[in-house]
């Protein structure tokens, strides 16, 4: 297939930053040389960069030609892109987009439709990259995600669900579901795939998207709460309309009723001296009450 590589534009005035709040591939903790290693063959190993943590590291924008498209992708990512490659376009209209990173990294991008991409962002997905942009086709945000090897943690990861979830059986959304990850609860992360992570069950393990996952507990307990006040607000919301229902229902009875004074109910007595005789005891709405022979 036909490639065609253009060099990234380097410029003083690029303005991508390094995003210091992306979630870890492994363990806070201080990465092991191991997982230096596994990090390094999948091309994913940070740039050392020799600022503080709080200093932000700017790279610059990943300059993308396609035949007639151009795309500008700004880099929010932790390491530094030198070359983006494109293969030729298909019927279709997408590429397969490789962006090379400056210690030799390729990031694979399958059917990376580039003329579709509105503001496109290129940052971290785990041990991964993204690219996240808002889909002129389909006016909405999404986002594509490099191809990539499964990665085996050398520690546990405890993170929290941001949204209930099924766990499944596969790294596959119409795999089997094996249970289901309650919002709020923790999940201990053994491996990752470009868009799932692996957990750990009670007896197994299993795969959830990592859309539904975050290593801050805060925001999960955000999530809960939020959860839990739409939960009351739909309740609040149910009992006042169910109290409107009767209202309106106890309107439309009495609008219906007979106005003034009328028979509520009538109860015969027979005189029970075979003639056939005997008298109604009638109620009347105001309570009263009269006899009437027959």
């Amino acid at each position: 297939m036909k490639q065609k590589t253009v060099k990234m534009l380097c410029a003083i005035s690029m303005s991508a930053v390094l995003l210091t709040g992306t979630m870890p591939a492994m363990a806070s903790e201080t990465e092991t040389a191991a997982a230096s290693e596994t990090e390094t063959a999948a091309g994913e190993e940070t740039e050392e960069t020799g600022t503080s943590e709080d200093q932000a590291v700017k790279y610059p924008d990943v300059e993308v030609e396609a035949k007639v498209t151009a795309v500008a992708i700004t880099n929010e990512s932790d390491m530094e892109i030198v070359e983006a490659e494109v293969s030729e376009e298909s019927e279709e209209g997408t590429v397969t987009l490789t962006l090379k990173d400056v210690r030799g990294g390729e990031h694979v991008f399958l059917e990376a439709d580039l003329a579709d991409m509105e503001e496109p962002v290129l940052r971290k997905n785990g041990s991964f990259l993204a690219i996240g942009y808002h889909s002129l086709a389909e006016d909405s945000e999404t986002e594509i995600v490099e191809e990539g090897e499964e990665i085996t943690y050398d520690e546990p990861v405890t993170m929290y669900v941001v949204n209930q979830v099924n766990v499944r059986e596969d790294a596959d959304a119409e795999s089997t579901i094996l249970s289901v990850a309650e919002l709020g609860s923790e999940v201990e992360v053994i491996a990752e795939q470009p868009r799932w992570y692996k957990v750990k069950l009670e007896d197994g393990e299993g795969y959830i998207s990592k859309s539904y996952l975050s290593t801050d507990k805060a925001s999960a307990d955000s999530a809960v709460a939020a959860e839990e006040a739409a939960q009351a607000q739909a309740q609040a919301a149910a009992a006042a309309a169910a109290a409107q229902a009767q209202a309106a229902a106890q309107a439309q009875a009495a609008a219906q009723a007979p106005q003034g004074k009328y028979e509520v109910s009538r109860q015969a007595f027979d005189d029970c001296d075979g003639s056939g005789h005997g008298y109604y005891e009638i109620t009347y709405s105001d309570g009263s009450t009269a006899i009437e022979e027959y």
